[in-house]
């Protein structure tokens, strides 16, 4: 009974120790769209639209690099489990080298065919030429989003957590300064107004990579190595790198691909349709951050069990998330609910777009447990195995399979008002809910990478 009470407690030490700081720097990053919003919000409905289109290509990039990020989280959990701190490097190199090919691609597609990106969203031209060159300035910033993923996620896998945190913070009091500078040019500043906004984000980025690998070396975390040490790498585990990421990187790019088919959706419905949905992004963003700590920490606590061989303990770990994040979850949903009125009068907007935007609001409300539980298996606990095949099977079938067709349908066919578009999109998320517990009871997902397999079982992976 002591021993059981022990393990709890340890339990409950270890989450919230890795959680808290995580959910932290995500609200953090979350904020920094909020308080875009809030400030470009004053500039009317056609800048709100220009903003939230303007950073949809960026979005792609983004999720397709968090494939990157979970990847450096899967390998390194294990690896330090075991404190096998010379296979971190290997780790860490392997997925910077990764990470650059694909900042490269994406920034190039940015810089030179801006517009065109643009006009996939949305005929309006006014849109399409403002948003054009803010996708570019935020394509300047691609580089160092590229090394905070990278040292962030090896500095959460290995427990130094708080550094994130504390640049994440940085960047959001930095990011606020700018954007009153810039955006409406006080204190001598130029008025840039949608444009101030994408500059303050990537003058941020800049600043936040370069303080995070200061804390990185300063205090000789493991990320602190030299550039020999990052490309002296086997191909053996880059083949191995590559076996995990690959399905990652389809998974996220596919399923980012699947969010641009919803903005692209919603673009075609109307220039007020996507000025409400582009409000909710925000709030989205700080519900899902708030909880994305409870994910990490599955990831990496189950991770470090499966290192171990303790297959049990992380099965048990694996329930218990999941009914945290339910509790969580829908409690914050119904406070949503009561909050959104608040958050929605701080817009220079219609009525209308306010009424439409609160609808929104309450749609995502009733699906926020499912879309939390959802991250918390599909993000959390079946790739902490590194069976990252799975969660590729789950967003395909799920976004493509069930979630475009439906927004196509109810959009363009039906020509429902777009939260009722928005909350049958949003069905696809149940049907992923009950497949993925499904492949979590199987336990097929549970897999020891820090074992010296051949490289035949190593395949065996996809």
């Amino acid at each position: 009974m002591n021993k059981q009470c022990s393990n709890e407690k340890s339990y409950y030490k270890t989450m919230l120790a890795i959680a808290i700081p995580v959910s932290v720097q995500s609200l953090f990053q979350a904020s920094l769209s909020v308080i875009d919003q809030f400030m470009v919000g004053q500039l009317g409905q056609e800048a709100i639209a220009t903003v939230g289109l303007g950073s949809r290509f960026s979005f792609i990039f983004l999720v397709t690099l968090s494939a990157v990020g979970t990847t450096t989280s899967i390998m390194v959990s294990q690896y330090w489990g075991k404190k096998d701190t010379k296979n971190i490097v290997n780790v860490f190199g392997g997925n910077l080298i990764f990470g650059m090919i694909i900042t490269v691609i994406f920034s190039l597609i940015s810089l030179m065919f801006s517009k065109q990106v643009l006009g996939i969203y949305t005929n309006d031209m006014s849109i399409v030429e403002l948003g054009s060159k803010y996708l570019v300035i935020n394509a300047i910033g691609y580089i160092p989003m590229l090394l905070i993923t990278i040292y962030a996620s090896v500095l959460r896998s290995t427990e130094h957590v708080k550094s994130p945190m504390y640049a994440g913070a940085f960047a959001v009091v930095l990011n606020t300064l700018l954007n009153y500078l810039l955006i409406f040019g006080n204190f001598g500043f130029p008025k840039m107004g949608v444009l101030g906004a994408a500059y303050a984000t990537t003058i941020t980025r800049f600043l936040e990579a370069g303080l995070l690998i200061a804390f990185t070396y300063a205090n000789k975390y493991p990320g602190a190595y030299k550039i020999k040490e990052i490309c002296d790498i086997s191909s053996v585990f880059i083949k191995k790198i590559l076996v995990i990421s690959t399905p990652l990187l389809i998974n996220e790019f596919m399923w980012a691909l699947g969010e641009t088919m919803y903005s692209i959706v919603y673009g075609r419905m109307g220039t007020s349709e996507v000025a409400s949905m582009t409000l909710t992004y925000p709030i989205q963003s700080l519900s899902i951050g708030l909880f994305a700590g409870m994910s990490s920490a599955a990831g990496i606590m189950i991770g470090n069990k499966l290192g171990l061989g303790e297959n049990e303990l992380a099965f048990k770990y694996s329930k218990k998330f999941i009914k945290m994040g339910i509790v969580g979850s829908t409690i914050f949903g119904i406070l949503l609910v009561a909050c959104s009125n608040l958050y929605i009068s701080i817009f220079n907007i219609s009525s209308d777009l306010k009424e439409c935007t609160f609808k929104l609001l309450v749609m995502f409300s009733i699906v926020l447990w499912i879309k939390v539980s959802n991250m918390i298996i599909g993000g959390g606990i079946l790739r902490s195995g590194g069976k990252t095949k799975y969660t590729l099977y789950l967003d395909i079938i799920g976004t493509w399979g069930i979630g475009v067709p439906l927004g196509f349908v109810s959009a363009f066919v039906l020509k429902l008002p777009i939260h009722w578009v928005y909350l049958i999109i949003s069905g696809e998320e149940f049907v992923r809910f009950i497949i993925g517990l499904k492949i979590m009871h199987s336990r097929k997902w549970m897999d020891n990478l820090t074992e010296v397999k051949p490289v035949l079982v190593i395949e065996k992976v996809l």
